[in-house]
């Protein structure tokens, strides 16, 4: 299949929805879980372990600023890592989020399903299946509808933040910040400062949403000026709502009374502890606040990563066959399915069905989307740093153009820092990280077929991998595919 061969998304999705598309994405299940899990652990500290967050998800958003902007294309993933880095890095480009979207659309099905029994007895499997079930329907007919669907969802999303966030300063008491940093053991920092680290890190995750803007770039309105307008409205909102979450949490509910008589902190995260502080009515909305994260998420998931693999299959890295594009809807329909078809096949396999949802599965799913998610920022920032010199002209003429000094601080901090919140996560499930090692062993003997497939037929398949196709060619740009 060449470059001109493969049907276009027609429609496109304005900033306002892009937002929401990306809010939906960053403020997720996890906001609504984490901070009370976090401060059953770290205690007052982690209103300064948000904070610390807050240092790399700017330097992901500069760098998701200068590669949207100098290269805005659908799939960004996949395609920074395939042109700036090597064609290897990007088959990794489409196949780790690929794998890490997959544990992600589980784990917010699963956490859906924890809140559904608030408001109706539902068994947990039916729960999941309806949720997955319903927003692969809505993106299979179009994405104007799921970009619709999304900016009401988030609308409501926010509102129940402010509400706990409210209800939280009603109740607010400095004394709880004190100490900031608890040991648990009598002694101030007898456990070190190991729980405030794993705090900054896991209140990161909810951060890394924003990457969903590069993968939908072929169908964002004016996507090299509105790149950084939506990164900056939505992510100054999800920053502000989180830390608003956080700040009213501790200052709420003292640190100790969070904590369960397991040791872990009580189940129903943020819902849970507003009993006695907020009134019947609020805690409800709260609690169905964290419905329509889940929704929210799985909705930007299947938005955003079914181009990933659309894209990847234009250039016939995975079969051709999943470039196509519905007649009717105008969306991805076959990467949409290949996207929501595995977690809805593994769903009754969970171990998790009986009635009480597994804490451990959730979190071992969450540990399995995050490495894979760091894994992705390790390989764009060496595609960010390698942008200059090899599209020299894109960079030097982006809409958006870091000095080259920032760019390279912006490209190393992005790969340490993931690589080391990466290990971090993972010790907590070294299985997770397993696996994900495992998929990229499997997935690169896919690609070592792949390509002696094409070499048989005279086709050199990195050369398809290595060049932009002509409708991502701008202003008569020279890097287009012929």
């Amino acid at each position: 299949m060449s470059g001109d061969e493969f049907k276009l998304i027609n429609e496109k999705v304005g900033p306002i929805a892009a937002v929401a598309l990306l809010i939906g994405t960053a403020v997720g299940m996890s906001i609504f879980i984490v901070p009370t899990q976090m401060a059953a652990t770290a205690g007052p500290s982690i209103v300064v372990a948000i904070l610390l967050a807050i240092v790399p998800m700017v330097l992901g958003i500069l760098l998701l600023l200068q590669l949207g902007g100098a290269i805005p294309v659908a799939g960004g993933a996949y395609v920074y890592a395939s042109r700036l880095v090597g064609p290897y890095w990007g088959f990794l480009g489409v196949a780790v989020p690929v794998m890490s979207v997959w544990a992600y659309l589980l784990f917010a099905a699963l956490g859906f399903a924890e809140y559904v029994p608030v408001f109706a007895d539902l068994p947990t499997l039916v729960s999941v299946y309806l949720l997955l079930g319903a927003f692969l329907a809505f993106n299979y007919v179009g994405v104007r509808l799921a970009a619709n669907i999304q900016i009401v969802l988030v609308c409501l999303l926010m509102a129940a933040m402010i509400t706990f966030i409210v209800g939280g300063f009603t109740s607010f008491d400095a004394a709880n910040f004190d100490p900031l940093f608890p040991s648990g053991k009598g002694e101030p920092f007898a456990d070190g400062y190991a729980p405030f680290f794993l705090a900054a890190v896991t209140l990161y995750i909810p951060f890394q949403g924003f990457a969903m803007i590069i993968e939908i770039g072929e169908e964002l309105e004016n996507p090299a000026k509105n790149i950084l307008r939506v990164l900056a409205a939505g992510m100054t909102l999800v920053a502000i709502l989180t830390i608003g979450v956080v700040v009213a949490l501790v200052g709420a509910v003292p640190w100790e009374s969070i904590i369960g008589a397991d040791g872990e902190a009580v189940e129903g995260g943020l819902a849970a502890v507003a009993e006695g502080i907020m009134p019947g009515w609020a805690i409800a909305f709260v609690a169905a606040g964290a419905l329509i994260a889940a929704a929210t998420t799985t909705n930007t998931l299947y938005t955003s990563y079914s181009r990933t693999i659309m894209r990847a299959a234009r250039d016939d890295v995975i079969p051709g066959y999943f470039a196509g594009i519905d007649d009717r809807f105008g969306t991805p329909n076959r990467a949409l399915l290949l996207l929501a078809l595995p977690p809805l096949l593994f769903a009754p396999f969970t171990g998790s069905f009986d009635g009480i949802i597994a804490v451990d599965v959730i979190d071992w799913l969450v540990t399995v989307t995050v490495t894979g998610i760091f894994i992705s920022f390790m390989i764009s920032g060496v595609a960010l740093w390698n942008l200059p010199k090899i599209f020299p002209d894109r960079y030097e003429y982006s809409f958006y153009r870091l000095p080259l000094p920032l760019l390279k601080v912006v490209a190393v901090g992005n790969t340490v820092v993931s690589a080391v919140f990466m290990v971090f996560v993972a010790l907590g499930a070294p299985s997770a990280l397993g696996l994900q090692f495992g998929w990229i062993l499997l997935v690169s003997l896919l690609y070592v077929y792949r390509i002696r497939t094409y070499d048989t037929d005279g086709e050199d398949l990195r050369d398809k991998m290595s060049l932009l196709h002509k409708h991502e060619a701008i202003d008569g740009d020279s890097d287009g595919s012929d």
